[in-house]
């Protein structure tokens, strides 16, 4: 991938924008305003306050989209601003627009009593909880008329909730909801899983909310990229319970018992996986299936599964430790030692390397090698050998993501797939003439999800799409710009299965810039210690530290590690950095 130069300007202190969406798991959380998950009984907490008789009418419009921060009661904090004819109708439960900035309202001429609200939205939260990146404007038309002691009430309102995006944090919790990875890839059959994110209303039981979710199916941002276990008409026959223990009891109808042995294994790896959402409330599992046990896996005598249960069905498809490689010399080489025999990272350059990746399952190598004016893309187990797959002008962002569909990479700005066996084949990607040329490319460690770096110059942006296997042939779907205010996109990495960090440009700041998969959070990553650098590629995997490939004052490339304080220079020379995926 060409590089292009990054100035970076290094800040005392964390700079987050558009609020604090998704968790982003890892070895370091940015400081922040407190989401609704944070919260604890002690946390000061302001109410929006309820209607007073002297409140003027544009005001009394203000209070009430204000007080939609409020959930509860169903939104009773915001009733109390409309008339009682329209109190009792209003639905809470509709569509939901998160704005960022201050509303306006307008009086309309000519109309007494009515008003225009305005603002710029930025994201949705769909039905199922899925949040949506958006870019339009707000105009809503609301009416008032004065009733007792000459209050102004609201008799004419849209259904739906419309909140800036801290009102969002505190209204929703966002939690993950696990379903299958794709199973037409080269290892059969697919056992890990795949996270929706979905926002969840905070006055939900979450146990029961998260099963509910579970049961609806993927969100139109996987669609066609996961499957599922649950098998159809499949329903609850009664609210999700959790006891005291933590022990989450979910009663499904028949059709569970009825499903094969493996059908139900999996689909109690996909509650075990989605209850974990359930931050310290879930300890184990109650299948139950038309009030009967269902015993799977390593269920105990009692039935009951284990939160830890299922290890398999990890997402990342990692085992600790993870290492973390880079290149130097044109050798590979391990930041964390017990690299294993290799003839890519022997002394006697048997096999020189430039760029290469490593795969989460199977540890299999691919490596790019300059020869002359071409490069060469070899691939094999890490003790060697090697065999060439391809031979261009350009390649660049070698990516495995799970390994089971093979080996992903740039030749130019098309996105090719190399099988186990046979010439690599040009993959699809709808929908891309909107976004400009590809230069950046990684695949999710669950193999469902694509991150690319597209456009040109400093109008580089960060696309996230899905991998799509509908028509029986691989093909990139989807696209959503997700992160629209980062520019100047050099390098990507999939830190976790929900979120990627960049190398671009936020705000007029160049730095590691941390993105959920839905662009309902983007974060700047700033630390001290890289002062007169120029970061080129970066490298990130679940609970490791970042590693940043940087090139110093004197031109040496060297490697730093974000250890949560600042950037700390690692010893020697070095490039190219990554993690297994």
């Amino acid at each position: 991938m060409s590089r292009g130069p990054a100035t970076v300007v290094v800040l005392a202190a964390v700079l987050l924008l558009s609020g604090c969406g998704l968790p982003l798991p890892g070895t370091v959380q940015e400081p922040g305003p407190v989401t609704a998950e944070q919260q604890q009984p002690g946390d000061i907490q302001v109410l929006p306050p309820g209607p007073r008789d002297d409140t003027p009418p544009d005001q009394v419009v203000r209070d009430f989209f204000g007080a939609q921060s409020n959930p509860d009661s169903g939104h009773g904090r915001a009733r109390e601003f409309l008339a009682p004819e329209k109190a009792t109708v209003w639905k809470d439960g509709g569509p939901v627009s998160v704005f960022d900035g201050a509303l306006t309202v307008t009086a309309v001429d000519g109309d007494p009593g009515s008003y225009r609200v305005g603002g710029h939205r930025v994201g949705r939260i769909g039905d199922d909880g899925s949040y949506s990146r958006d870019d339009s404007t707000v105009a809503l038309l609301v009416r008032l008329r004065q009733a007792e002691r000459g209050r102004w009430v609201l008799t004419d309102v849209p259904d739906g909730l419309l909140l800036s995006t801290a009102d969002r944090d505190r209204s929703f919790r966002a939690r993950n909801v696990y379903f299958l990875a794709p199973t037409s890839g080269e290892i059969s059959p697919t056992t890990h899983l795949v996270p929706d994110p979905a926002f969840l209303p905070v006055t939900a039981d979450p146990a029961d909310a998260l099963v509910r979710r579970l049961l609806v199916g993927p969100s139109a941002a996987l669609n066609d990229s996961v499957g599922t276990a649950v098998p159809p008409g499949t329903s609850l026959r009664s609210p999700v319970r959790t006891d005291a223990a933590g022990v989450v009891t979910v009663d499904l109808s028949g059709q569970v018992l009825a499903a094969p042995v493996q059908q139900r294994e999996r689909l109690s790896a996909q509650l075990v996986w989605t209850l974990r959402s359930v931050s310290g409330g879930f300890t184990k599992l109650r299948l139950l299936s038309d009030g009967r046990i269902v015993r799977v896996g390593a269920a105990g005598p009692d039935g009951l599964q284990a939160r830890d249960d299922w290890p398999a069905y990890d997402p990342d498809g990692l085992q600790p430790p993870i290492p973390a490689f880079y290149i130097s010399g044109r050798q590979l080489r391990s930041l964390d030692g017990g690299l294993v025999a290799s003839e890519a990272a022997g002394d006697g350059n048997r096999q020189l390397v430039d760029v290469a990746a490593t795969s989460p399952r199977g540890r299999t190598l691919a490596l790019l090698t300059r020869v002359g004016r071409s490069w060469e893309l070899s691939t094999g187990p890490v003790s060697g050998p090697f065999l060439v797959r391809e031979r261009a002008p350009a390649l660049a962002s070698p990516s495995w993501g799970s390994g089971e569909q093979g080996l992903w990479f740039l030749q130019g700005s098309r996105v090719m797939l190399a099988r186990s066996t046979g010439t690599p084949a040009v993959v699809p990607v709808d929908g891309l003439a909107q976004y400009g040329p590809i230069s950046g490319l990684r695949v999710s460690r669950d193999g469902a999800r694509v991150g690319l770096i597209a456009g040109s110059g400093a109008n580089r942006r960060l696309v996230v799409g899905r991998v799509s296997t509908m028509t029986g042939r691989v093909r990139i779907t989807g696209l959503r710009d997700v992160a629209p205010t980062v520019s100047d996109v050099h390098d990507l990495t999939w830190d976790t299965a929900t979120s990627l960090v960049v190398l671009g440009r936020l705000s007029g700041v160049s730095a590691p810039i941390r993105v959920a998969v839905d662009g309902s959070s983007v974060a700047l990553v700033i630390r001290i210690g890289l002062e007169n650098s120029t970061p080129n590629t970066v490298a990130g995997a679940p609970g490791r530290q970042l590693v940043i490939g940087a090139t110093v004052a004197d031109g040496t490339a060297v490697l730093f590690r974000d250890n949560g304080r600042l950037y700390v220079r690692e010893d020697g020379a070095g490039y190219a950095p990554f993690y297994p995926g």
